[in-house]
């Protein structure tokens, strides 16, 4: 204020004279700086002259480089499984700002994190603004991640074993799981096993994993139903809980055996093998399904088993009954003597109520014979890779055959019932 005409400046930094006459002064300060300015008027009269400013303390914010780096919670990841993409940042201010971006577009919401199902090939980045005071390089671009993504396996479960069971029932390996190699689990589940013990009554889940190479893991699933098993006194008809056919029994000596040929399972053609396909397969005598109502089906061996050769095994018989081992039909033609005399009092027209029918047989495939003369009975016992034990009956003999068959031929199953 009345400088006059021309008035003269003296800047002074820290006592300093510094700058040019000018009523301006710039330059770049530190922090702490005392700036100041004497003003000489020339103006007419002038008090107070020259006259010094306000000091002013100069306060220097540091200059802050702003930056953002961001990573994947997985990656690789499996095809359908969501990531989250977390952004660390250095200098981001009280309330930074967020772009996220895949494949350029813009994405998400202004948040440190974002999620997503990625496709392999995406690239995701964030771009970040501070809002801190003296900031470098606002706005600051993050990495990029390229993400990979493998495709998941491709995994089904289907049905391999009987859908409804009874707690008494034997314990058996879950199938059905493809590609082959995974793992089963469940209530009542261990290695694989199923215990319907353990699982107790109820409908259970069962689930079938399954691992690639890449890490992807898929899971499909099944239920299957154990049930109290109905009161039982051999002598007495048993209905089987998986189809609802009656069956009747006898006991014999210490054993429990079905009096009727089974007759379980879907018809299929005599001239094609009976198949590991989760499918339970039998043939009707001639392919006439009334031979099956009246005979009972027959059976190829590794298909009466469920391709498992632990002997004494339930197979396809009724859960808490099982296919006979060779031990139990020995026991069974010694309580008539041995097998050169059992025979007689096993068949239809003998005193034992066992009621064994001459139902015939399925010889490789190529024709049903024998009906009306003799009939074959599977054991669970094994004999080599390809043959099992089995037991023949005709009307002429009184005599039990016993020979290792191919397990190709398809033979009449009776099921004894678990000890």
């Amino acid at each position: 204020i009345y400088g006059g005409p021309t008035p003269f400046y003296q800047w002074k930094v820290n006592g300093f004279n510094v700058g040019t006459n000018s009523s301006a002064y710039s330059y770049n300060p530190a922090s702490g700086d005392l700036v100041s300015c004497i003003l000489t008027s020339d103006a007419i009269c002038p008090t107070g002259n020259p006259a010094t400013s306000n000091q002013i303390i100069m306060t220097v914010n540091p200059n802050l480089l702003v930056s953002i780096t961001i990573t994947a919670s997985a990656n690789p990841v499996c095809s359908g499984l969501p990531v989250t993409y977390t952004a660390a940042t250095i200098n981001g201010g009280p309330t930074p700002f967020y772009q996220w971006k895949v494949n350029g577009a813009n994405v998400g919401t202004n948040s440190p994190t974002y999620a997503y199902d990625p496709v392999s090939g995406d690239l995701v980045s964030c771009i970040l603004t501070s809002n801190i005071v003296c900031p470098i390089g606002n706005p600051a671009t993050s990495n990029t991640i390229t993400m990979k993504v493998p495709a998941s396996p491709v995994v089904t479960f289907t049905r391999c074993n009987d859908s409804i069971t009874t707690i008494n029932a034997q314990p058996f390996t879950l199938k059905g799981g493809i590609p082959l190699g995974g793992t089963y689990s469940g209530p009542g589940v261990t290695n694989n096993i199923f215990y319907p013990a353990i699982a107790g009554i109820g409908t259970h889940i069962i689930n079938y994993s399954y691992t690639n190479a890449a890490l992807c893991t898929v899971t499909c699933h099944q239920s299957l139903i154990t049930i109290n098993p109905a009161p039982f006194t051999c002598g007495n008809p048993i209905t089987d809980i998986r189809d609802n056919k009656i069956y009747p029994t006898v006991q014999i000596g210490s054993q429990c055996w079905m009096a009727a040929n089974l007759n379980y399972g879907y018809t299929n053609d005599e001239y094609t093998n009976q198949r590991d396909n989760c499918i339970p397969e039998k043939y009707c005598y001639q392919n006439i399904p009334v031979n099956c109502a009246n005979q009972g089906g027959l059976y190829q061996w590794d298909e009466i088993m469920q391709y498992d050769e632990t002997v004494s095994d339930q197979g396809l018989c009724l859960p808490a009954w099982h296919l006979p081992s060779e031990s139990d039909w020995n026991i069974l033609f010694s309580y008539y003597t041995n097998n050169a005399f059992a025979a007689w009092p096993l068949l239809y027209t003998g005193f034992s109520g066992f009621n064994g029918l001459l139902s015939g047989n399925v010889h490789m495939n190529k024709a049903g014979n024998w009906m009306g003369f003799a009939t074959f009975f599977w054991s669970s016992t094994s004999h080599g890779n390809l043959k099992a034990w089995a037991h023949g009956m005709n009307a002429i003999d009184p005599s039990v055959s016993a020979y290792p068959s191919l397990r190709s031929n398809a033979f009449s199953v009776r099921c004894i019932r678990d000890n």
